[in-house]
Parts: structure tokens; C-alpha cells; sequence
């Protein structure tokens, strides 16, 4: 097993900071934001939350959540390979406007978004500063 290795207390205050700058720059352009990454049982909206790793994971980072019935109706229809089915469809268009929405809605209010280059969860935004 490997330990994963916190960045410095200061350096997670800063990032606790910006994700909640982050956070308040995406209320005031009227989406609902949550930033407990532990329980997004009932995250709707955009998920805002610090990653206290010492490496590359680490970071402030922000993901679309659709409501759970999407997220289920399409994870059921790839699970069956039906990634034609039109509920799949409308999750992956949903998922992909949102991603580029709020990468966009970041950047013009003074943050630095980018894709978070991460293969095993697409559509993640990091927000550098």
C-alpha cells in the first residue's frame, strides 16, 4: 500500500480560500453550489471542493453534477451498451455543455479553469488561480 502524502497546512488554506472564491464566483452567476465532496448524495449543481494531495492530484477542483435519476438512467444504459439510448445521450450533452459552461463562467470571472487532464474522471475542472 502507498501513503498519500498533504500538502502543507498553508498550502491547503490557500486552496480552501480559492475553491471558495471559486465557489462564490458560480452562487453569484445563479448555480447551486456545493463543497462537501464526502457527500454528494444530494449534490445538484456544481461541486466545488479542495483535494489535499502533495502531487499532481492535488488541487481545487469543480464537477458538473446532474440529479442522481440522470446520473442512474445513465449509468444503467451503458452498463447495457445502449450508449445510443437517448438517456445517455442527454446525460453526455448535459455533462459536456455544463463542463465547457463553467470552465467559461470561471475564466471571465478572473480564475484560471482547464480541463483537469485526469483519464479516470472526464469532465473534471481544475481552477489554478
Amino acid at each position: 500500500m502507498f501513503e498519500i502524502k498533504r500538502a502543507s497546512d498553508t498550502e491547503i488554506a490557500e486552496r480552501g480560500d480559492l475553491a471558495n472564491r471559486a465557489a462564490g464566483s458560480l452562487a453569484i452567476a445563479g448555480f447551486s453550489v456545493h463543497q462537501d465532496a464526502n457527500d454528494v448524495s444530494a449534490a445538484v449543481g456544481a461541486l466545488v471542493w479542495v483535494d489535499p494531495a502533495d502531487d499532481s492530484r492535488g488541487g481545487v477542483f469543480v464537477r458538473w453534477m446532474a440529479d442522481p435519476s440522470l446520473s442512474r438512467a445513465a449509468a444503467e444504459s451503458a452498463q447495457k451498451g445502449e450508449i445510443e439510448s437517448s438517456k445517455f445521450q442527454h446525460f453526455v450533452l448535459v455533462t459536456e455543455h455544463m463542463y465547457a459552461t463553467l470552465i467559461k463562467i470561471l475564466r471571465s470571472a478572473g480564475f484560471q479553469a482547464e480541463d483537469a487532464d485526469d483519464d479516470m474522471s472526464p469532465y473534471l475542472i481544475r481552477v489554478v488561480s
